[in-house]
């Protein structure tokens, strides 16, 4: 049986981080490696000798060092796998530059924040069909809601119904 691809999760918001490994699992991955920093990620690529990283997404605004910066030190590696590694970006910013500068390090996805689970999965898919891996099979549907709506009774009061 062949071994499930590893998708690495650079995000340094925790919070943020979480959901995105959940939607993965959602959508049936169960090799995933999560990373909060720039230098964090750098190790799992370049150190972790045991990890075979099969597609990343990376949060371009990160600590100390920007998902860009990881982009290109990957893009500069002497490792074949490392240089035609398969990466979504992650982020919030919307202007013509950062996109710019992101495709001229080679990604492969933009994914603008909010995600959702079914658009997270499809891009992954879609990045590692690119190189030849078949996506796990979701455990489920991948936006459906815990239930109905909630009612109007059910609700938090609004501002204005506190004035």
């Amino acid at each position: 049986m062949p071994k499930p691809p590893c998708v690495l999760v650079v995000e340094d918001d925790r919070l943020i981080r979480q959901i995105v490994v959940a939607f993965l699992k959602r959508g049936g991955y169960t090799n995933i490696v999560e990373a909060g920093l720039a230098e964090e990620a750098i190790f799992h690529l370049f150190r972790d000798k045991d990890l075979q990283i099969n597609a990343a997404l990376i949060d371009l605004m990160l600590p100390n060092a920007s998902g860009l910066t990881v982009i290109r030190k990957l893009r500069n590696s002497k490792r074949p796998w490392r240089r035609n590694l398969p990466i979504a970006v992650i982020t919030s910013r919307t202007d013509t530059e950062t996109y710019k500068m992101a495709a001229r390090r080679g990604i492969q996805a933009y994914l603008l924040k909010p995600l959702s689970a079914s658009l997270v999965n499809e891009t992954v898919g879609k990045l590692l069909a690119g190189v030849g891996i078949r996506a796990p099979k979701p455990l489920g549907e991948l936006d459906a809601m815990a239930g109905p709506p909630p009612t109007s009774a059910e609700l938090p009061p609004t501002l204005d119904d506190a004035f």
